[in-house]
Parts: C-alpha cells; structure tokens; sequence
C-alpha cells in the first residue's frame, strides 16, 4: 500500500492505493477532511460486440450510514440512485468519455461508493478526482490524468472547493474540468454573476486543476500499470474508401442538403441500401457499414460547413432556425407553452400549488430540504421518429431538467411574492 497526499484549499487530499480494491483494474481509496470515498475502474477483457460506440458506465452511490442516518420511509435499503447521484455521475463522465481511445469498445465501469461526509469537504468532488485518478493508475487505455475544481463565491469572494453550506446558499457553482493545459468542461448556476467575474473563477479553477494534474502524474509514475493493448473498433480506411467509389463526396452532400429530416434520413436510407447490396459478400464490413456511413456523412456535413459555409438546411452560418411560441394551447392546467425552433418542438405545462406541496429531498448533506421550483423534461421516442417502450425518464432526461431547472431558479420570484410550489414538465 502507498499513500500519497496534497494541500488542496487548505486541507489535506489523501489518496491511498494498494489498500482496498486488489482486484479491479484500479482503485483509489480518498480522504479529504473526514469525506472518504472508494473510487474504482474496471474493464473488460474484450470488446462487446454489435455496437458502435464506447460502452462506459459511471456510477456514484450514496449511503445514509456515511452520514449516520437510517434511509428514510419504510424500507431501510436504498434503492434507484438519487437525482443527485445521477446528476453526479453525468459530470464525472462529461470529462471524462472523450479520453478514452474512440476506437475502444470494452466494457469499462467507474464507481464511486461514498463511505463517509464531512459537510465541509464536497463527496462529489472526492469522487471527481478519485474517478480520474483509479482510471490513470489503471491498465485502461486513458489519455488523462483530468483533474476538477469546484468554485462557490460568498460576499464577492471565491471560494475554491467550498463547503456543502457555501455551495447552497453561495451565489455561484461551478464545476471545471481540465486535461494538460486546456479546460474540458464548464458546468455553472450563477445568481446573475458578471461575465467578467465568471471567467475570473474559471480561470483560478483551471489554475487548481494544474496542481492536481501534477499530483495525479506523481502517483501514476510510482503506482501506474503499463496500458493494455485492445482491440480497435475503428471503421478501415478501404471501407471509406470503397463507399466513396460507390457514392462520391457530391452526392452525399446532395443527401444531407435538405431542412427536412424525414427526406435526410430517407436519402441515407437508400444510400445504405444501395451499399449493403454492394457489400453484401464482406460480412466484416457489413458489421460496421452503419458506423462508417454515419462517419461519412458527418465528415461531410463538416466540411459543408467549415470549408463551403453551407449548412444542410440551407442556413448561414450566422442564420438561426425560425423560432415560434404559443401559450394557453392546452385547457384546465395552470399554464401551458409550446415552444419551436425548426422541427424541434418542447410543449412545457406548469402546474402550481400551495408551499404545502414542495418536494423533499433527503441528501448526504445530513439536512432534509424542500424544493419548491421543480423542472422535469421527458424525451418520449415519437419525437425522433423511433419505436421504444417508455421506462420511466432516463440519466439525460434527468439531466436535462436539472439544466433548465438551475436557470430559471434565479430568477422566479421569492416565496413572499408569489408563496406557491411549481412544478414545470417539458
């Protein structure tokens, strides 16, 4: 076992490996303050076969013992992740995802089990770089370390890695991930914060990731295992090349120019037809033929508009899609607009109630609180045109309402002037 340690914000970050987790490709057993978290990576042996994209799996679990309480209700298990957990997870992958080789196609799981909370020390940003270093001393193929820093500001000042108290009552949260030299992802509420002031933070944020990124090289330089070899997923260059003889750069950019995305899928449609006739004796390629046909013809749109500045709609590149907005469309519920830019439409119903009805949330923070704003998006599969069985709303669909929900708080009236609950489903 080693330990390894670092000033950060003023209290010690202890990483501990070898201690815990023999088994898994990696693991890191952090300490910061009294918040302990078990942060591992595994991966599998070999690539899953019939998909097209990295099968990564973030996880972060939270316990009431960390906090010494009993999960509340009558079953004293807990059950589905919270919304926290959830929105967690999202901002560890976020990062995270596009280090991974683009060709990799094995299993890989990264899990988070909070074991214990000091308020003053944030469990979500233990498991933010507990995640980046388990991966980085692993055998998994990373092009990391990635580090992130989490940014409060109380009375005007900033706070680096605040307290659970100065996140929920401080008028900024931000989150910023960074690799080598270059901020990789921004994530931010702010109570009307000036844009001078937000890049201010950004950048003392950034500043932070640079120490922690030179921590995790240290213990990846002592402790890291050699990167295991695997085998690669990506589309050959004689499959492009043979679906370019059969469809040349012209008429994919014919195929995709159209604002209508029925007629753009119905001409890819009878592209991949034309190419699974044409292929049909190359089993291997027939496997991967979709995957090479959607790169193709994001290739294309790419450079129809970055070389040619002709968007497949037609658009500018400085032209947006037409907007609409109608309200009252739906009768009897307390509110109701459709929203529509281009063929993307959001029909959003507010239903309002008395403060009685606010909903409560029983968090790590050891505080049980009411959240008298809440905005809940649902992405039904009709919508894309697609056929599925609805199973409740999934990670990106709690996502996504979480997005919107942390820009309208800000500015909703205070309970003094309008002393009601809402409730927005979109």
């Amino acid at each position: 076992m080693k330990t390894f340690t670092m000033e950060l914000a003023g209290r010690t970050l202890k990483v501990e490996i070898g201690k815990v987790g023999k088994q898994a490709n990696g693991c890191a057993f952090m300490q910061y303050g009294d918040t302990t978290v078990l942060c591992t990576a595994t991966a599998s042996d070999k690539p899953r076969d019939g998909i097209d994209f990295f099968p990564l799996s973030v996880e972060y679990g939270e316990k009431f013992y960390a906090v010494g309480k009993f999960p509340g209700g009558f079953n004293k298990r807990e059950g589905k992740p919270s919304e926290n957990a959830i929105l967690t997870s999202r901002v560890i992958d976020r990062p995270m995802r596009p280090l991974f080789p683009k060709d990799y196609r094995n299993d890989v799981t990264i899990e988070n089990m909070v074991m214990s909370v000091d308020t003053n020390c944030r469990p979500e940003l233990v498991a933010m770089i507990g995640s980046s270093i388990a991966v980085s001393i692993s055998d998994i193929p990373f092009d990391g370390p990635c580090a992130m820093t989490q940014i409060g500001l109380v009375d005007g000042e900033f706070i680096v890695n605040p307290s659970q108290e100065q996140w929920n009552t401080g008028d900024m949260r931000l989150t910023v991930a960074s690799v080598g030299q270059k901020v990789i992802m921004i994530e931010a509420g702010c109570n009307e914060v000036p844009e001078e002031k937000m890049k201010e933070a950004i950048y003392l944020a950034h500043d932070v990731n640079l120490k922690v990124i030179e921590f995790i090289k240290g213990i990846v330089a002592e402790v890291g295992k050699p990167k295991h070899s695997y085998e690669s997923c990506a589309v050959p260059q004689e499959l492009f090349d043979a679906i370019k003889e059969v469809v040349p750069q012209e008429e994919m950019e014919k195929a995709v120019f159209t604002d209508e995305k029925q007629q753009r899928e119905a001409n890819i449609a009878e592209i991949t037809d034309r190419l699974t006739e044409k292929f049909a004796d190359n089993e291997e390629w027939l496997a991967i033929l979709g995957e090479a046909i959607y790169q193709y013809e994001k290739k294309t749109v790419r450079k129809m508009i970055l070389k040619d500045h002709k968007r497949p709609d037609g658009r500018q590149i400085n032209e947006i899609r037409p907007l609409s907005a109608e309200i009252d469309l739906i009768p009897r519920v307390h509110g109701s607009a459709m929203f529509t830019r281009g063929q993307t439409q959001i029909c959003d119903v507010t239903t309002l109630a008395p403060l009685s009805e606010l909903q409560k949330v029983e968090g790590l923070d050891a505080t049980v609180t009411g959240k008298r704003y809440i905005h809940q998006y649902n992405f039904p599969a009709y919508s894309v045109g697609e056929t599925k069985v609805s199973r409740g709303p999934g990670r990106r669909e709690i996502g996504h309402g979480a997005l919107a929900e942390r820009a309208l708080l800000p500015v909703l009236p205070s309970t003094e002037e309008f002393p009601y609950a809402i409730r927005c489903v979109s």
